[in-house]
């Protein structure tokens, strides 16, 4: 059983769900950190949603958070989030120019 430190740097298209991370099969996914930073010309809503391992249920983490132009904040602020094998984490802003970073630990279980 490993555990690896990951992060993932990802900015989406405007108005469009982007899968962020999946967990690999036979891996326990602990979300740290999700930092949203707005660098667009205008605020932005912010969704970010899990699924868990094939279902089409979303269940929404923040569901239109407005971010105003420049700001950052931490999702997660410290509390972590449990994810378990094929679940996933999707993200998604309506402006262009909004930076997603997101640092987890990843638990191998095999």
């Amino acid at each position: 059983m490993a555990n690896k430190y990951l992060r993932k740097v990802l900015i989406p298209t405007a108005n469009t769900a982007t899968d962020m991370y999946t967990v690999p099969d036979a891996n326990t996914g602990i979300i740290k950190s999700l930092r949203v930073t707005n660098d667009s010309a205008a605020r932005s809503s912010i969704y970010v949603s899990q699924f868990s391992a094939g279902s089409a249920t979303e269940h929404f983490l923040t569901n239109g958070f407005v971010l105003p132009i420049g700001a950052s904040f931490d999702l997660f602020n410290g509390v972590s989030c449990v994810l378990e094998t094929g679940d996933k984490l999707s993200i998604k802003s309506s402006q262009a120019d909004v930076t997603f970073y997101l640092s987890y630990l990843e638990v191998d279980r095999s």
